[in-house]
């Protein structure tokens, strides 16, 4: 679960310092598909990251294994992430206790890189165990 909040505070910041500083590389509508040992992603959360760190990323949320968003241009690194219910187990609070599913290979030490470029803007991922 700290690996979730890790992430969701470092996409927001990413997110928050896009709009800022000098215009950068050129924004890219992508669309694409995402797979999960062969089904859909339910809900998930998708980033690419410039490997030019001098560039901020760009977040967008996965639905129904389908995700659009406008993306810089260049070379990125993608990190994919979606939680489900953990069947049978509750929380302290009687809540519903999750776990993020995606393995760490595609986002805390993603693996995944992608060029975006005019031309290019379709990007799948059919992730494996």
């Amino acid at each position: 679960m700290s690996r979730w909040i890790t992430f969701s505070v470092l996409t927001a910041f990413v997110l928050a310092i896009a709009g800022c500083g000098k215009s950068g590389p050129k924004l890219i509508e992508v669309t694409g598909f995402v797979k999960y040992d062969g089904q859909p992603v339910a809900e998930g959360d998708i980033t690419f990251l410039p490997v030019d760190k001098t560039v901020a990323g760009e977040g967008g949320k996965i639905k129904d294994g389908r995700y659009t968003m406008k993306v810089k241009e260049g070379k990125n690194q993608v990190s994919i992430m979606a939680t489900r219910a953990v069947p049978g187990k509750k929380g302290p609070m009687g809540e519903e206790l999750t776990e993020q599913y995606i393995p760490g290979k595609y986002n805390d030490s993603t693996e995944l890189t992608v060029d975006v470029a005019p031309g290019t803007t379709e990007h799948n991922f059919d992730l494996k165990k």
